[in-house]
């Protein structure tokens, strides 16, 4: 068997003031991809590790990853699409395609870039080669992307720590196939509903609820199945949750499934609210809270959900309500690092910190800091999630100002991992107050030792608070803009 593998994921957010170029993938073509992603805990690893089994060869097409921003830039959209038809093109006759996509991804001009991806290779390799498709549990499913993949499976987890594993379920769903199983077929449910991500857990909470629900209904048949909580940050039509299931049997009775599924989640669709309190009163509730450390979420500024990392907001509100307290931040400010680097280690200087990149939503403020230390910005993932992957966050400086180690960067970066602050030598468990700019991704890494995780209400593009959010090209109604029965 010839099996291409192709990877191009990215999680936009169509509010972000950060176009995405094609640099911010970081492409490898052809071995150079194998090289680099085996090992590490994502889909393309796991389909991999499948295809190393004697009888298969392996055919490494294009691979890519970028961090979530706003829109792709027109012409990288279209250089990356045909990177992807020249190297089918260049692999020759395929017996099946692996593809991993984030399922929420646009680029400018085209809404659906997954789906727009799915018609290139299909252009290729043409309707008969079984193509199997793996996607973020955010993933915005739309129709075309279910007419197109064979098989859709999705993550099961949130916090996502299942990459590798879908990859692997991916892969062999697609290796029965070739070896004589039946040709699996993609159906889909859509809902009028967004959900956000701090009330997404699969571990508890309404999305356990409704993966329980759906394995209960589950029959021999359903090869698979998948439940889309989409990411709220999208400004498109077709714009929604899903049910997919794989199936094997009847197509009627597979829909029968995502359509029950798809009721239970809406059923449970106000369990989903979340509960954000303002800065002053969660740095007060982590103050009274025993232990340490206690992890804030700013949410609002994650740069896993495409906004800058530029906000100060958590700064000034630590400087005002826990002066004394040790307590660490990370925030972007290429101007800040340039002048630490300039002033060198030890340096004192008075500097304003924050609020470049999405001045609608943020404000500098300004302090007095003491460089602590330089680094060129450079770690590597070690927790449960996205482990290996290499993080780049530009030249970065650690500034101490009163109690508080911030942490400043020259670029946008996960903020899932402790490892964040443990490569600049800062050591969460040793500080009262950990900010974390992350809506739920985070807890997996911190909850073995925090004492505490709190979610923080401040303004931005990627809030919890929904109703806030300035849509404009929605399908309505959708819940929760709008209350109303199906």
């Amino acid at each position: 068997m010839r099996i291409g593998v192709a990877y191009l994921i990215q999680e936009s957010n169509t509010f972000s003031p950060l176009s995405t170029s094609l640099d911010d993938f970081g492409i490898t073509v052809g071995p150079a991809m194998v090289e680099r992603w085996r090992g590490t805990r994502t889909e393309i690893a796991g389909f991999l590790d499948v295809l190393r089994r004697p009888g298969i060869e392996t055919v490494p097409l294009v691979a890519g990853w970028a961090l979530t921003k706003g829109r792709i830039l027109p012409d990288a959209f279209a250089q990356m699409k045909r990177m992807l038809a020249d190297s089918l093109r260049a692999a020759g006759p395929l017996d099946g395609l692996l593809l991993a996509c984030h399922g929420s991804m646009c680029a400018e001009g085209e809404d659906d870039t997954e789906g727009a991806l799915l018609e290139v290779a299909r252009s290729v390799i043409g309707p008969n080669v079984p193509l199997c498709l793996t996607l973020d549990l955010h993933a915005n499913l739309t129709r075309r992307m279910a007419a197109l993949a064979d098989a859709i499976i999705g993550y099961r987890t949130y916090p996502h720590i299942d990459m590798f594993e879908t990859g692997v379920a991916a892969g062999e769903l697609l290796e029965r196939t070739l070896s004589g199983g039946p040709r699996p077929r993609t159906v889909l449910r859509k809902l009028p509903l967004i959900v956000p991500g701090e009330n997404m857990q699969t571990t508890h909470g309404p999305m356990a609820e409704v993966w329980r629900y759906a394995a209960s209904l589950r029959t021999p048949e359903i090869l698979s199945f998948s439940i889309f909580g989409v990411q709220a940050w999208l400004d498109i039509d077709e714009m929604g949750g899903a049910v997919v299931a794989v199936t094997s049997g009847p197509e009627a009775a597979a829909q029968q499934f995502c359509d029950a599924v798809a009721q239970r989640f809406w059923d449970l669709r106000r369990d989903f609210e979340v509960t954000l309190l303002p800065p002053e009163a969660a740095i007060r509730q982590a103050l009274a809270t025993e232990g340490q450390p206690v992890v804030l979420s700013e949410s609002s500024d994650s740069p896993t959900a495409g906004s800058p990392g530029d906000s100060a907001d958590m700064l000034r509100a630590l400087l005002a309500y826990a002066s004394g307290v040790p307590a660490c931040v990370w925030l972007r400010d290429e101007a800040a690092v340039q002048a630490a680097s300039r002033a060198g280690i030890g340096a004192r200087l008075r500097l304003s910190l924050g609020g470049a990149h999405d001045p609608a939503n943020r404000c500098p403020v300004t302090v007095d800091a003491e460089v602590r230390a330089r680094s060129d910005g450079r770690f590597q993932m070690r927790g449960s999630q996205y482990t290996g992957l290499p993080v780049d966050m530009g030249p970065t400086a650690v500034l101490q100002v009163d109690s508080v180690t911030v942490l400043v960067s020259s670029l946008g970066v996960i903020n899932i991992d402790p490892e964040l602050y443990r490569s600049q030598n800062v050591e969460p468990r040793d500080k009262k107050i950990v900010v974390v700019k992350s809506a739920t991704a985070f807890r997996n890494e911190y909850a073995p030792f925090a004492a505490d995780m709190l979610l923080v209400d401040t303004p931005g593009i990627s809030s919890a608070n929904l109703r806030s959010v300035p849509y404009r090209h929605l399908q309505r109604p959708i819940y929760p803009l709008d209350d109303f029965e199906t």
